[in-house]
């Protein structure tokens, strides 16, 4: 089984250095905005000295903290700070305005665009210790302090200031949690689609070399079909031509039969006609020899010459004999092939 894909903290590094590159940029404009909007103010109360001498220390601070700890998120905390500074600024140049404290509502939404809750923490700690601490100060007798233009502000009164002060913060707060929340999300998703594209990519190349094989495979099946067609055509022509030949032979055997049936006949014709019509000649010539040995006196010379013409006649009487046996066995041989046919 895969183990899951996740991000871990270099990853997330990487992903905020872009964030918080494009969150200073954008930040440092609002910063100026502030520092300038001091010296717009100053011309109410001729409050020249604080525009320049607080405005000037809260640039310096957050800009020598990124300088001297670039790795470092310790300036964003500065920042929160100090854009809490100037909303104090903007109340005692305004003699205690109570419209300069929106600057802190705006200053904890502005910093939402780091995506860091934490960063809310500065902005309520100073409020809760500059409201209180210059509530009591003027409510004491200070009269320089102008932490508000109201003669009178009670505790309930401060109370519900701090807690709405704090609501707007923790809103800020969650906002920052869940961007950054979403942010992290976004990335891992991104991630994962990365790797799935990846793997998928992989997965199509592969595809894409089985497609190439099976084109491959397919040519090859199609040589071995055409192949095998000429095979077929090659041997249907081969069955033709034996076809051809077993015809032929079988032509030729039935020539060559009909060739021997009739030559056997003519065989048979010319033995029987040896076998039968000379034999009747053979057989009158045998009884005159035995007639001529009975009836007639020979000389020896006679005799002599009659054994032989008797021997001679009883020779050609076995041969005759013979071919009447042999025609016999002819005929037989051939009666029992064309019954078995």
């Amino acid at each position: 089984m895969k183990s899951p894909i996740t991000l871990n903290e270099n990853s997330i590094h990487e992903l905020y250095k872009e964030i918080y590159m494009k969150a200073d940029r954008i930040i440092e404009r609002f910063l100026m905005v502030m520092y300038l909007f001091g010296f717009f103010i100053a011309f109410f109360y001729d409050t020249w000295f604080v525009a320049l001498g607080v405005g000037t220390l809260c640039l310096f601070a957050y800009y020598i903290t990124k300088l001297l700890l670039p790795a470092s998120n310790l300036y964003q905390y500065i920042l929160s700070s100090i854009c809490t500074i100037f909303a104090a600024q903007y109340i005692y140049q305004m003699h205690g305005m109570a419209e300069m404290h929106f600057w802190v509502f705006i200053s904890s939404t502005a910093l939402i665009i780091y995506q860091n809750w934490r960063l809310q923490i500065p902005i309520i700690l100073i409020v809760y210790i500059h409201h209180g601490t210059f509530a009591y100060l003027q409510y004491i007798g200070y009269s320089e302090i102008y932490f508000t233009q109201l003669e009178y502000m009670d505790l309930t009164t401060f109370l519900f200031h701090a807690v709405l002060a704090t609501g707007v913060c923790l809103v800020s707060g969650l906002w920052g949690y869940t961007i950054h929340n979403r942010t992290v999300q976004d990335a891992l998703n991104f991630k994962v689609l990365s790797t799935l594209q990846v793997e998928l990519q992989q997965k199509a190349q592969k595809i894409d070399e089985m497609n190439k094989d099976l084109i491959n495979v397919n040519g090859e099946i199609k040589e071995k079909n055409e192949e095998l067609k000429t095979s077929e055509e090659q041997l249907r022509v081969s069955s033709e031509k034996l076809r051809r030949i077993n015809e032929d032979l079988n032509q030729l055997v039935e020539n060559r039969t009909a060739a021997l049936r009739e030559q056997n006949e003519k065989l048979l014709q010319h033995a029987f006609i040896n076998g039968h019509k000379v034999r009747g000649p053979l057989a009158r010539i045998l009884g005159m020899v035995t007639l001529i040995g009975k009836e007639i006196k020979l000389t020896t010379k006679g005799n002599e010459m009659l054994s032989h013409l008797n021997l001679s006649a009883k020779e050609l009487d076995n041969i005759l004999r013979e071919v009447q046996t042999n025609l016999e066995a002819a005929e037989f041989k051939e009666n029992n092939g064309v019954s078995s046919t």
